[in-house]
């Protein structure tokens, strides 16, 4: 598995990561391709085309419903790096959002014949420069503050809550004060619009409008250096900038091809950097799944290291200590027995010296199979004990039913027939097992048991190997020695 380096960079989030030659290369084209169709429907842009009632619904609601997303999903990114630059940001997407919901409902013949709210004849037109001046004005802001800070999270974090709702209030109040100049300030606003045509004044102040955008543009381009986020919203702005000369300084008024064709541009500003914050979602969420995946592999990896006996595969011993530890609180806890089996290979030593390591290996991963094949529970540990010593935890196990185990065990190995020539019980390789239990209800603690089950183990070896021992586990006091082991089998094969 790569691991990055320590000292290597990592920009995830789109607002902290340099632009990467593809992202430079799309962005323009789409500058490239916006500007030429610009420039095809420019020469047109005066000829009138019919009222079609369905457009300025779908086009406000589309523009409302994009707006809103980039807002909530540029406030997610504040949240996470506490830049304040991206909280200025996304204000922004949330004053086009808002601004335009009230130009909606000023528009005339959209919501009522003459606009909602007392609006006149004008408020459409105060509406769109106030919703077409605020957000270069913001995105000035933003420029301005990004390189100050650095797009990356802190620790700890400053309150992210409170400047959120803050942001809020103070668009909300935006908005609230200029959709009242468009409707309560009728008497003081110049003739915007005659009709459907704009007056020279309206085109002197859109013209204006249109020089505020080329301004915002250009301080986001010398506001240096550019993240991948500033490349897309200089694309956003370019197309912003497109808009707003389509449709309000090249054309003639409503309903022209101006018109009509602007606001798709200003659609396609709109949509701009939610795609490209979706996209780069993805991407990180993708990320996300990937390093999940890894650190899976390498915390499984670890575990294996750190738990589990590198040659048998079986737990290894800080396993084995933990489980019995887990494993006897339980059963004291809840009234229940639980059984420990211990388990040595006869003469392994000699097996060593007269076979080689790595025979003697195959033989401790033969055993190693044997102890896993009586693991028939999920709650059943098999251990490699240390050395060619091996353990098993039988929790909720009764004597009875810890002695048949053992003694399945010990016939087990025996029916793998590994030669022996020097073992003093026969020809193959057998063992010696120790069996204690810990009865429902015993004060045993883990060296209790663990002493029980080893002088059980001492006494089936001395009592000839190739058999299985029992201690009761249950002492009066965690100090005391267990009773006494009893051989139950002393049969040899």
């Amino acid at each position: 598995m790569d691991l990055p380096r320590k000292d290597e960079p990592q920009h995830v989030h789109l607002p902290a990561k340099p632009p990467g030659p593809l992202e430079l290369r799309f962005a323009w084209i789409a500058v490239v391709v916006s500007v030429a169709l610009f420039l095809l429907v420019l020469p047109y842009s005066a000829l009138q085309f019919s009222r079609h009632p369905a457009f300025v619904p779908i086009y406000t609601t589309s523009l409302i419903i994009s707006d809103l997303i980039t807002a909530v999903m540029l406030y997610g990114q504040y949240y996470a790096l506490r830049a304040r630059a991206l909280l200025v940001l996304a204000a922004a997407y949330l004053f086009t959002a808002t601004a335009t919901f009230a130009y909606a409902l000023v528009f005339p013949g959209l919501l009522s014949p003459t606009g909602l709210l007392g609006s006149g004849p004008q408020s459409t037109s105060v509406m769109y420069m106030f919703w077409h001046a605020g957000f270069p004005l913001i995105v000035m802001a933003y420029a301005w503050i990004k390189p100050r800070e650095r797009l990356h999270p802190v620790a700890p974090p400053p309150p992210a809550r409170g400047p959120i709702l803050l942001s809020i209030a103070l668009v909300l109040l935006a908005v609230v004060a200029g959709t009242s100049l468009a409707t309560l300030g009728q008497e003081i606003l110049p003739q915007f619009l005659n009709g459907d045509r704009t007056t020279p004044t309206g085109h002197r102040w859109l013209f204006s409008i249109w020089l505020l955008s080329v301004v915002s543009l250009g301080v986001l381009w010398f506001r240096r250096p550019h993240a991948a986020l500033d490349v897309w919203l200089m694309v956003v702005m370019c197309v912003w900038v497109l808009d707003v000369a389509m449709a309000a300084v090249f054309n003639t008024g409503r309903y022209d091809l101006g018109w009509y064709a602007g606001r798709l541009y200003g659609f396609l500003a709109a949509c701009g950097l939610l795609i490209v914050l979706l996209s780069e979602h993805a991407r990180s969420y993708a990320k996300l799944v990937r390093v999940s995946s890894e650190l899976r592999t390498a915390n499984d990896l670890l575990w294996q290291i750190s738990m589990q006996d590198g040659l048998t595969q079986l737990a290894n011993r800080r396993a084995f200590d933990k489980y019995l530890q887990e494993q006897l609180a339980v059963a004291q806890r809840h009234g229940r027995p639980l059984a420990l089996v211990l388990m040595d290979v006869d003469h392994f030593k000699a097996y060593n010296d007269l076979y080689g390591h790595q025979t003697g290996d195959d033989c401790l991963k033969q055993v190693a199979a044997a102890l896993r094949s009586c693991c028939r529970r999920p709650s059943d540990l098999a251990a490699r004990y240390g050395g060619e010593e091996f353990a098993l935890i039988l929790p909720d196990t009764e004597s009875q039913g810890a002695l048949h185990v053992a003694e399945t065990l010990r016939h087990t190995v025996l029916r793998y027939e590994m030669r022996h020539e020097a073992c003093s019980t026969g020809p193959y390789v057998s063992v010696s097992v120790g069996v204690a239990v810990a009865g429902p209800g015993s004060p045993a603690a883990v060296q209790s048991l663990l002493a029980a089950a080893d002088a059980a183990l001492y006494h089936a070896k001395s009592c000839g190997r190739n058999q299985v021992a029992y201690a009761d586990a249950a002492t009066p006091s965690p100090r005391e020695a267990p009773t006494a082991p009893v051989p139950l089998h002393l049969s040899r094969v």
